[in-house]
């Protein structure tokens, strides 16, 4: 799945998409460029609408979720290997995650990819490389 960024401000978002209490408001600058193109590693449902994770300008080694109406999809395609999952983080914090298996069955996999754990560093450069060749 490919996605090019259209917009990259919170002044665009959808009134249901703000959250100044998660700092995401009209003043949030998210660090994607305008016009470029992006590689989705996973996809997930939060404050009501879909969030692509996406490596972003800041550079990071880790995909960072960023909101679907910052985005329009080039291509829709996913790979063949990519399940659904479904976090429990306790009652009021509950997300679906389409992505590559480890990630979809794994909650804590993000968290480890975060903090550099090499076992989660291994399997998301090898989906990473999946993911951009599909």
């Amino acid at each position: 799945m490919k996605i090019r960024c259209i917009a990259n401000t919170g002044d665009v978002l959808p009134t249901m998409c703000r959250d100044p209490l998660r700092g995401i408001d009209i003043d949030t600058q998210f660090p994607v460029t305008t016009g470029s193109s992006y590689p989705v590693y996973a996809v997930t449902l939060f404050l009501g609408t879909v969030w692509y994770y996406v490596l972003d300008d800041d550079r990071n080694p880790w995909p960072t979720w960023m909101p679907a109406p910052l985005f329009e999809v080039e291509d829709g395609s996913l790979p063949p290997t990519w399940s659904i999952g479904y976090f429990r983080f306790s009652r009021e914090e509950q997300y679906p995650i389409l992505s590559f298996p480890e990630w979809a069955a794994d909650h804590h996999f993000y968290e480890r990819l975060v903090d550099r754990e090499d076992e989660a560093i291994q399997v998301f450069e090898n989906r990473r490389r999946e993911v951009e060749d599909s």
